[in-house]
């Protein structure tokens, strides 16, 4: 077996970047020493050949492959994926801990990658079971540190209010906790008071807008984002996910499947679907692709230095066609 590979896989983002950061800690690896990579953007050769390039100075450095959707039922790899990851595994590389993160409640385990993994590096499996073994917990735990209790309404708001990233959730609790560190008391007031609301519904309002065309919208709603400073690379991908889903959404519908099945296809609502079958038959497929192209464009703009992240976002915003 290669101990420098693991899996974790589940749907509880909470427990599996607890443990990932647990477990670089434990090899002694900093940060600065990790290297991300998102398997849905860069594909699996690219991660895995710099996995084989030596640390900079460091003995030790560590790997992380994000989405790795080919070990689910959405997604398959090529074969020389495959045939990459496989070789890179059977040849163990003593000054890189490869670690790859599959954030789906279940992997498919007809696949025969999902067989080699299970026999060939150790998987970890991170699922909610309940409330209390998840992000309740770790909210409880954070809070009784900095010596202050959360009442058990707040709990439920705070948690429903921030949905499931786990940076949000993150960035959000230090907040509440600085705010409430000479109070002794998290109340159900201070929710309200101190933390954003669902972020998820924000970018949702705003894909449904840019969808209508209605750019004053689109602008009030990327001004509100703005001002509680979430980072628009952050936004960027975020919108290109919903997108995206629509691009699904308008698959599924032409493939006949009913609204039932593409709320359990996504995990979605049966408000948020109707939105998304909506805007599937709303936007032309011409205009879709468009708008995932330019998108795409701005990602790679932004990140290459070409473009300020804030300018490019309102410039896509005020020049939708």
């Amino acid at each position: 077996m290669n101990t420098n590979c693991l899996l974790f896989y589940g749907d509880d983002s909470y427990l599996i970047k607890k443990n990932l950061d647990i477990l670089f800690q434990t090899n002694e690896i900093k940060t600065q020493d990790i290297e991300t990579y998102d398997y849905e953007e860069d594909g699996l050769e690219v991660a895995i050949t710099n996995a084989m390039t030596l640390p900079f100075l460091a003995d030790k450095k560590g790997v992380i492959i994000r989405n790795c959707s080919f070990l689910s039922d959405k997604k398959n790899a090529s074969k020389e994926e495959i045939e990459a990851l496989t070789r890179y595994i059977d040849f163990f590389n003593p000054t890189t801990l490869m670690v790859l993160l599959a954030p789906y409640e279940k992997l498919d385990s007809r696949k025969n990658i999902v067989k080699y993994l299970n026999k060939n590096i150790e998987v970890k499996d991170y699922k909610i079971k309940s409330k209390s073994d998840s992000i309740y917990d770790f909210i409880k735990d954070e809070v009784a540190k900095n010596n202050i209790t959360i009442d058990p309404l707040a709990l439920t708001q705070f948690v429903n209010r921030i949905g499931n990233d786990s940076t949000l959730l993150e960035n959000e609790l230090n907040k509440l906790i600085t705010y409430a560190l000479d109070k002794g008391k998290i109340t159900s007031d201070m929710i309200y008071e101190v933390v954003t609301k669902d972020i998820d519904d924000n970018i949702f309002e705003l894909v449904n807008a840019v969808v209508d065309r209605e750019i004053n919208k689109c602008m009030d709603i990327y001004q509100d984002l703005k001002s509680i400073k979430i980072d628009p690379v952050w936004m960027l991908g975020t919108i290109s996910n919903k997108f995206q889903e629509i691009l699904y959404t308008k698959e599924l519908i032409k493939q006949k499947y009913r609204k039932e099945d593409i709320m359990k296809y996504f995990r979605a609502s049966s408000g948020r679907v109707y939105y998304m079958m909506q805007n599937a038959k709303n936007v032309s497929d011409d205009r879709l692709m468009k708008i995932l192209s330019e998108l795409e464009e701005l990602d790679y703009k932004i990140k290459s230095g070409q473009i300020d992240k804030f300018l490019g976002i309102e410039l896509f915003l005020l020049n939708l066609e």
